[in-house]
């Protein structure tokens, strides 16, 4: 009874969760622990929490994976309950990542701090596959991270990482304070389609990757794999003008727009490879923003526009 006279609050909560334990079963009793435990650490000013993970887990399906490349997520953590409250300290935390044996899950790191000044802090999870995946093939991936100091909570997500049937895929990887985003381009196609007749060969056919290696540069310049065109709002990216696909974009592609008085590039177009990956690095207008695709937003802050050889 003395506990109880002395701990009002914790008793009231442990009654709470025993009620439910037996009424709902221990999932959902699990589910108002985490809520209770929750509301207690933020009554102390913790807050320990992510755009991605949750204390009660998040589930995400991604069907952009072209089963050869490697595939990364990119978790963002921070110190906040909202932009006027935030924990007075420095939180350390663990991650872990458990996934199935035909694939390779690697940690950017396996600890981390966010400081009290930053306010966030990220990791990544490299999915490397170790074996051949097919179209509708899925693998699991579930992460962690647990606050160790100055109090213990945790977070936790599950990817259900799908091989995609399109051609050709993309994502966008940045962070809160990133001052820049990289956004990803596979073209799976495998082959290359004649589009102006040369040679001996007219326009519609089709070569393999060893035939287009053969030819000249001047014959080369009459096929493609996939011709992308990027388009994006020059006011809140900048294109990194030292980027190889934008050295070598198709002549006359690129279109500007006024910003400020002074022209900024805001689409071009240029060509990919078979079976290759590609990367663009923009720098971003304001660092606090998250453009982060698909997982964090599910509209894409760039615009692809995709014809691949048939």
């Amino acid at each position: 009874m003395k506990f109880i006279r002395t701990h009002k609050k914790l008793s009231i909560c442990l009654l709470i969760i025993a009620i439910f334990i037996l009424l709902f079963g221990s999932t959902f009793a699990r589910y108002i622990y985490n809520v209770i435990n929750n509301y207690i650490l933020e009554s102390r000013e913790f807050y320990f929490n992510s755009s991605i993970l949750d204390i009660n887990g998040k589930d995400y399906k991604i069907n952009n994976w072209d089963g050869v490349n490697n595939y990364i997520l990119t978790i963002d953590v921070n110190n906040k309950k909202n932009s006027l409250s935030s924990t007075k300290s420095d939180i350390s935390y663990d991650i872990t990542v458990s996934c199935p044996s035909i694939v390779e899950c690697r940690l950017s790191k396996t600890e981390g701090i966010i400081y009290q000044d930053s306010g966030s802090d990220n990791y990544q999870i490299t999915v490397i596959p170790k074996e051949e995946f097919h179209e509708g093939d899925e693998v699991d991936i579930t992460t962690f991270a647990t606050s160790t100091s100055p109090y213990v909570k945790e977070l936790s997500a599950t990817y259900t990482l799908g091989v995609e049937t399109s051609k050709f895929t993309y994502d966008i990887e940045d962070a809160v304070n990133n001052k820049y985003i990289i956004l990803n381009l596979t073209n799976t196609t495998t082959y290359y389609e004649v589009e102006t007749s040369f040679s001996t060969y007219q326009a519609g056919d089709r070569l393999t990757i060893d035939e287009y290696n053969a030819l000249t540069d001047s014959e080369k310049e009459n096929c493609f794999s996939a011709k992308v065109t990027v388009s994006f709002p020059a006011n809140t990216l900048y294109l990194d003008m030292t980027n190889t696909n934008y050295l070598h974009r198709i002549p006359n592609s690129e279109q500007t727009e006024m910003v400020d008085g002074h022209n900024y590039i805001n689409e071009f177009s240029f060509k990919m490879n078979a079976s290759s990956s590609e990367k663009i690095m923009f720098y971003k207008n304001n660092p606090k923003n998250d453009f982060t695709y698909p997982i964090v937003n599910t509209e894409s802050i760039v615009t692809l526009t995709v014809e691949t050889a048939d």
